[in-house]
This record gives structure tokens, sequence and C-alpha cells, in this order.
């Protein structure tokens, strides 16, 4: 696991950039993920693409979750997010493009489908965040570590902590997700989870810091895998 500390988001996102951009061609599958953190990092993936200097053409992408109940065009799904933020500026094909379906009448069967899609897939880089309890995806503490695709009521403490995308109302978050299963992001070659803010601090230690490997704090799993990198700003870095 490499541990690498910057000064500010945006640098941490450049380095992430680098190291994405070493790790694939243009055949590559990727591990999407999605909220504030990785916002740097698209624009970067997006500056370098209209520069002329990579296409996503024959790129392949799969998210690691989506909210369950609100539709693909609600402007706070990840459907939408990753067209806003990443799909609609690069000239990746749509129907390479893969998020779980979350609003479908027949919710197992799109879990099957997403998590047939998950095993067929060979991610060559999976991009991560961590949540300020360790959440990796939406996988929430107490997930076990051999979970695949499925369901998940969210903790009270990521609703508030996604009520900012929401007007800061709490009442406006769903309360379930769907996610890949920590089993499913644990078979990219590489990962590549970006921490940004001192709220992230506690999580960060508990993955670079400590001997624990436990379903408590789901983070801690990486440890197991044979190439990480976590890339941090200065908030989140444990030593402050």
């Amino acid at each position: 696991m490499k541990y690498l500390v910057f000064e500010t988001k945006k640098e941490a996102s450049k380095e992430a950039y680098k190291i994405l951009k070493s790790l694939i061609n243009e055949n590559s599958t990727l591990g999407l993920a999605t909220g504030s953190t990785p916002t740097d990092l698209y624009e970067e993936m997006i500056k370098d693409h209209k520069e002329g200097n990579f296409s996503y053409k024959n790129i392949k992408s799969y998210n690691l979750d989506e909210y369950v109940g609100i539709s693909y065009d609600h402007p706070e799904s990840y459907h939408k997010f990753m067209e806003t933020n990443l799909f609609d500026h690069i000239d990746i094909e749509k129907e390479n493009t893969h998020v779980p379906d979350a609003s479908a009448e027949d919710l197992e069967d799109a879990l099957k489908s997403y998590q047939e899609a998950l095993n067929n897939a060979n991610i060559d880089v999976q991009l991560l965040g961590v949540g300020s309890n360790g959440h990796i995806g939406f996988n929430e503490p107490g997930t076990p570590f051999d979970t695949g695709v499925h369901i998940v009521d969210l903790k009270q403490e990521t609703i508030e902590a996604n009520s900012r995308f929401f007007n800061n109302d709490i009442n406006l978050v769903p309360k379930q997700a769907v996610t890949m299963g920590i089993n499913d992001i644990m078979k990219a070659k590489h990962i590549i989870l970006l921490a940004f803010g001192k709220e992230k601090q506690a999580a960060i230690k508990n993955l670079i810091d400590s001997d624990i490997i436990d379903e408590s704090i789901p983070c801690t799993v990486l440890k197991k895998h044979p190439s990480v990198y976590v890339l941090v700003d200065k908030e989140a870095d444990f030593r402050n």
C-alpha cells in the first residue's frame, strides 16, 4: 500500500490521475466513484482528453453505487452525476458505461444483472472515496467482506454527510442504496483511494496506522489487496 500526502485536494487529484494513467491503456475497464471526492480527478481526466492525450472510446466503466428510489435524471442521482462530471465531456460510449439500476421495478433482478456484469468485467483500476465511518462504496460498517452487489440501509452519519447534496435536508436523502460489494471491489487489479478533510482522519488512521482488519471498519479490508494507492490532503492525514 502506498500512502501519499498532499497540501490540497487538487494536488492529490493531479497525482491520482498520473497514477491512474500509468495503470491503464485505452482499452481498460474502470471502476468509478461519485460524490465530492473524485471531482478534481475527473477534471484532470477531462482536461487531458481534450488536449488529445487520451481517448475513452474503448474504455468500459462500472460505478460503485446508486441511490434507491430516485430516477436516472434526478439531479442527485449518480447516473446524472457521472454524466455531468465526466461522461458528457469525454468520448466514452454511453453503452460502455454502467451504473446500478436502483429505480428498476424488479430491484432484485437488477442486482443480479449488475452482479453478472461485474463478474465478467475484470476492472483494472477501482477509484474509491471513504466515509468518515470507514465505508467504501456504500458498504457500511458491519458489511461482510465477502458481500457482492446488494441493497444497503444507509447509516445516519452517511445520510447526514450526504444531506449537503440535498439542500442540507436529511429528509430528502434516500435511505437506501445499491452498491458493489466489498468482494467486488477487492477483485480490481489496482485500487486508488482518495480522502480529503479532517473528518476522514480516523478512517485513514485505521487503514494506514493500525493492525485492524475488521468488518466494523470496511476500508481496513484494503490491507489485504496487493495494489492500493491512498492519496490524502494534509487535513485527512492521520498524523495531524
